[in-house]
């Protein structure tokens, strides 16, 4: 049976991923686009004039950006290296993170930056970054610039997740990992792969046939991961 590969994130990030996993693995692969969050703008009213540097966690908050009327040239403390290559094309001095949020608000502390700072960010967010930075005594506006809205699996996705076929998954947020459990239970054995111990965390009410963690929070760490899923699957018959 070919195994499926869902993708849950956001359409583009999850294209791009595709592309990735598909270039390198040359068994039989079935891949589903089933994105559990959809992005949508949130006006930007706040005067951001004064900042000094923005913080982007996201690609989302790199488009937010813009919006926000942010000059080129800005420092831009980015989460990781997709981020901060979004953001040089936007025209920012990129500072690249480490690939979360929290370890990008240790960078920032021990740089100790003039503020004030933006965090551009969604609704939903983790890592508390401003507070973080604020009790180390530098200056940071939390701006929401988008939202995530939740969203059904896509009935392909639905449909491989009820049947026979392993269905590998790539995880990249708590919160589609809880989206993605409340369209639980399912039929066909998965195999998980998460970006963190948080993600984990949130997938544990999936029924499992197997879990991987990435070894680091960061988008290259998720494609080796769910390719050496792909070997072990393979290797087992799956």
């Amino acid at each position: 049976m070919t195994p499926a590969l869902i993708l849950t994130r956001p359409a583009l990030q999850a294209e791009a991923f595709a592309a990735e996993i598909t270039a390198r693995w040359v068994g039989p692969l079935r891949t589903i686009l089933s994105p559990l969050l959809q992005i949508v703008p949130v006006a930007i009213t706040v005067d951001l004039t004064q900042v000094k540097g923005v913080i982007l966690t996201s690609a989302h908050g790199v488009a937010a950006s813009r919006d926000a009327g942010l000059p080129r040239g800005l420092p831009a403390w980015c989460v990781g290296e997709k981020t901060a290559q979004l953001a040089t094309a936007a025209g920012f001095d990129v500072i690249a993170g480490p690939g979360d949020a929290t370890r990008l608000a240790d960078k920032i502390i021990s740089r100790r930056p003039d503020g004030p700072l933006v965090h551009l960010h969604g609704v939903h967010t983790r890592g508390g970054v401003s507070e973080r930075l604020a009790a180390a005594g530098i200056g940071c506006i939390d701006v929401i610039g988008y939202d995530q809205i939740a969203q059904p699996l896509s009935d392909a996705a639905f449909d491989a997740l009820q049947g026979d076929a392993p269905v590998i998954l790539p995880l990249f947020s708590p919160r589609t990992a809880t989206i993605l459990a409340g369209q639980a239970p399912f039929a066909a054995p998965v195999h998980v792969v998460v970006m963190s111990t948080a993600v984990q965390n949130a997938a544990a009410a999936i029924n499992l046939r197997s879990l991987s963690v990435a070894a680091t929070p960061d988008a290259g760490a998720m494609i080796a991961a769910t390719l050496k899923r792909l070997r072990v699957m393979a290797e087992q018959g799956l």
